[in-house]
């Protein structure tokens, strides 16, 4: 989702949907782009994994009455896109996607060896342009995109792109050809100093992320400024949009390291390890906020947790920003704000996938987006930090991702809109987030739920991850937590992967139940990956309804819950969610699963009873709170 330009896009297979998140006939309005079957690879058609990791976009606006803030609810009549793939690497141009002569793709590739960059249109006609060769190590995905119009050329492009070895490409983008060229090559890639100050090769996910210093529908400068996050700083370079455009770094600024008044101070007792995730920047250029992760380990109980923050820097007053700048220009706007203290362990590959947005209502608030398709609003509010989670009546599918309403005159911005896998684009009334936010719970961004209610897989990922990043010193701490540690492995024995493989079967039966209303051979199934054989909480069926009742916020049963039950769209939410429920007991029943449940665990066939003849809108919902 682009907030300039107002346009949103999905790729389906081999095809690239691209409609206006304002019009009121998107159907009509939508553009549909083929893909060039170069730029795809393998895991394209595939729906695994962490959302959006294949795929980076930018638009281009070429039409002037639509840009500025107060005009992008006008449509946008005139635009190009850059597209890229992470992995291949291959970087598309469609110069106007409304234009029938300017929809003709141009594609260039970057070859493995990158000894040979390969420029081509969609009919087949290639110039390969030979370049030095350049000594790789480890990943070299695409981790972030940009792009901007030059100015006084029509339909010419410049975008920039941070690669996981520590280069910056730039892709000079015209209607004929693109012209891509490394410009800058972290020095630094190679080595860096851990928080525990031993060396360690650098994560394969920095540098982390790109962003204008301005918006690049807002201003016509021949010069334009962006900022690059790294593992420990925030860089800011410069780019002259032409052909032969030089990219300079003007000043670096540090964010991890000793001195706290820089920006997040490592080396603190318990701390192991500092992410940074994700940056952004507010509309006027001078307001920095970054999310980070940090690694934990509890001396007291020898847990491990992740803990989120929001970090938010602002140009210095006075200073004179120009070239090969030497003083500090950054400080802390205020203090770290925390987000969640205590969170699940989760690995890399999650926490890259999270990304930051800002600039929706209510004013101040953030917003982000987790990979396993989540998005949560946290929004300073009466001196402490609430969080919302958004989340509807069904599978909707992952949010693939989220963006604020334009404002209609000179205020704020409007409200975060997101777009969801499988229901569309949906609108998170300031109301909702004022009135639904919570206090930080001790459970992540994810839909994962909290640390203690985790799988006995994700349990065995945390204590492996915890003990690669972070492994036990030897001393007598480890003698008082001999206990609790047995303790933990013996809660995830009785958890084992059979009882994994179970819930996910239930799952999967009880969804194709709610697509066709047939149950297949359902208990024959459980039966045999023993789904009857755990009692309690560890019982699969007690996990699979408990985790559809979880989806609500329990703070909705304080004494605050008259006041939000009022709102009609969290009485529709409840309505909807007690259907759900009560068609998972349908499946049971028509099934016979309770009659195996009634033979063998007497506990849960009450639970079931009780729960089957209540005719409560809330009774369900609120049996496990």
């Amino acid at each position: 989702m682009d907030k300039e330009t107002c346009l949103s896009w999905i790729i389906c297979r081999n095809r690239l949907f691209i409609w206006s998140h304002l019009s009121s006939s998107p159907s009509k309005d939508c553009v549909v782009l083929q893909l060039p079957l170069d730029c795809l690879d393998d895991g394209a058609h595939s729906n695994s994994g962490y959302h959006g990791t294949n795929w980076l976009l930018c638009f281009l606006n070429w039409d002037p009455t639509s840009r500025g803030r107060n005009k992008a609810v006008q449509s946008c009549k005139s635009a190009g896109v850059v597209l890229c793939n992470q992995k291949t690497r291959a970087v598309t141009y469609w110069p106007d996607i409304y234009n029938e002569g300017g929809s003709v793709p141009v594609t260039c590739m970057l070859s493995s060896d990158e000894s040979e960059v390969t420029s081509f249109s969609v009919d087949g006609k290639s110039t390969p342009n030979r370049r030095s060769a350049i000594n790789t190590m480890g990943s070299n995905s695409f981790n972030s995109l940009i792009a901007c119009a030059r100015p006084t050329s029509q339909h010419v492009s410049v975008a920039l792109a941070c690669s996981s070895n520590g280069e910056l490409w730039r892709f000079y983008c015209t209607p004929t050809e693109i012209q891509c060229s490394k410009v800058y090559q972290d020095t630094l890639y190679l080595s860096s100093h851990g928080s525990d100050g031993s060396q360690f090769v650098r994560s394969k996910g920095y540098p982390r992320s790109l962003i204008w210093r301005f918006s690049p529908h807002s201003m016509d400068d021949s010069e334009r400024q962006f900022f690059l996050l790294t593992d420990h700083e925030i860089q800011c370079f410069s780019i002259k949009l032409h052909p032969d455009s030089n990219v300079s770094k003007i000043w670096s600024h540090e964010i991890v390291g000793t001195d706290s008044d820089l920006g997040i101070k490592k080396d603190l007792a318990g701390q192991k390890r500092i992410w940074p995730l994700d940056v952004q920047v507010d509309d006027h250029g001078k307001v920095i906020t970054v999310l980070v992760a940090t690694f934990c380990k509890d001396r007291v109980s020898s847990s491990s947790y992740t803990q989120y923050s929001l970090l938010t820097m602002q140009y210095k007053s006075g200073v004179n920003i120009s070239s090969d700048v030497h003083e500090r220009v950054l400080e802390k706007k205020a203090p770290i704000q925390v987000i969640i203290p205590k969170a699940r362990v989760e690995d890399e590959d999650f926490l890259f996938s999270m990304r930051l947005r800002i600039g929706g209502k209510p004013s101040g608030s953030t917003l982000i987006i987790s990979g396993d398709g989540t998005a949560t609003v946290s929004h300073y509010f009466r001196n402490s930090t609430r969080l919302y989670q958004f989340d509807l009546p069904y599978d909707a599918g992952n949010v693939l991702d989220a963006s604020a309403l334009p404002s209609t005159n000179d205020g704020e911005d409007g409200a975060w809109i997101v777009l969801t896998e499988k229901a569309g684009i949906w609108a998170i009334p300031e109301k909702a987030v004022v009135l639904g936010g919570v206090e930080p719970p001790e459970r992540s961004l994810s839909r994962k739920g909290s640390s203690n209610e985790g799988s006995t897989l994700e349990e065995r990922r945390n204590l492996t991850f915890a003990s690669n990043v972070a492994p036990r010193r030897v001393s007598s701490e480890a003698g008082d937590s001999g206990d609790r540690k047995k303790a933990v492995m013996n809660r995830i024995s009785r958890r084992t992967s059979h009882d994994e493989e179970s819930e996910a079967l239930l799952g999967q039966l009880f969804h194709d139940f709610l697509l066709t209303g047939q149950v297949d051979a359902s208990y024959e199934k459980l039966q045999s990956s023993g789904a009857f054989e755990r009692d309690g909480e560890t019982n699969v069926f007690t996990r699979t309804s408990k985790s559809i009742i979880d989806t609500l916020a329990k703070h909705w049963t304080t004494t605050r819950g008259a006041e939000i039950l009022a709102m009609t769209m969290v009485s529709n939410q409840l309505m909807d969610k007690q259907e759900k429920h009560q068609r998972f007991l349908q499946f049971l029943a028509l099934s016979k699963c309770h009659e195996e449940l009634c033979t063998k665990q007497s506990m849960i066939y009450c639970i079931f009873q009780l729960l089957l003849h209540t005719n409560s809108r809330m009774h369900a919902h609120s049996f496990y709170f």
